[in-house]
């Protein structure tokens, strides 16, 4: 059995990519589709929905603004991935894009509280491939992966301090999948909200202090670049 975790990159087979092309699609989903298989770009693990068969996922492929931002939903099988990854990391983003001392020191700090920081939405696309996602008010979307809620407490400190050129968005991902934006975890601990949106791999809901205090309990943490497994 497979197991991928939300927000993870995969990529699947040739054949896939074919039987995925020979649907009926619209002329410009079919030129994303192309260029994803022609450059053999990655996929990403997105919600899944509960009709989705066990032995089957769901996939994303956000298109950069030259195909609209278009957003494909795609549903394959298991069998048909041939490896998964993770988005680049913060200091390879911020490396990359000459983002400057502030970004080396959020990255480092980060990592000294054992953080595990991935860089997705338009920003992580850009760098994945290569094409141009980004606009003047784009955010750098933050994937801030704790093993329990005091580190959590701790990621919300730093970026509420950190001075980046961009702003900074996402979200904290505790061991088990539950992930909070980081801005509302910012205000469910100072008190200007009672409860925060959850999401997780099949569901988003709300959960109250007490319960989110309780994320990482129960799980050592995981690297999500290791999240596939077989048995």
């Amino acid at each position: 059995m497979k197991t991928l975790a939300r927000n993870q990159l995969v990529w699947i087979d040739p054949l896939a990519w074919a039987q995925i092309e020979d649907r009926a699609w619209d002329a410009e989903a079919h030129d994303i589709l192309a260029h994803w298989r022609a450059d053999r770009l990655p996929l990403v693990v997105c919600r899944q929905r509960a009709e989705t068969a066990g032995e089957q996922i769901c996939l994303g492929l956000p298109a950069p603004p030259q195909w609209s931002r278009r957003r494909l939903a795609l549903t394959v099988d298991l069998s048909v991935i041939t490896a998964s990854g993770v988005f680049p990391s913060l200091l390879q983003v911020a490396q990359a894009n000459h983002w400057g001392q502030a970004a080396l020191d959020l990255s480092q700090a980060l990592a000294a509280q054992g953080v595990q920081t991935h860089v997705y939405g338009s920003h992580g696309w850009q760098f994945l491939t290569e094409l141009p996602y980004l606009h003047v008010a784009s955010d750098i979307d933050l994937s801030l992966r704790v093993t329990e809620f005091e580190a959590a407490s701790q990621v919300v400190h730093l970026l509420e301090t950190a001075q980046l050129h961009w702003r900074v968005d996402g979200e904290i991902v505790f061991s088990e999948g539950q992930a909070v934006a980081w801005r509302e975890l910012q205000k469910l601990l100072t008190g200007q909200t009672s409860q925060v949106m959850v999401k997780d791999r099949h569901s988003i809901r709300l959960a109250a202090l007490a319960e989110v205090r309780m994320f990482g309990r129960s799980a050592q943490s995981a690297d999500p670049g290791t999240a596939l497994t077989l048995s």
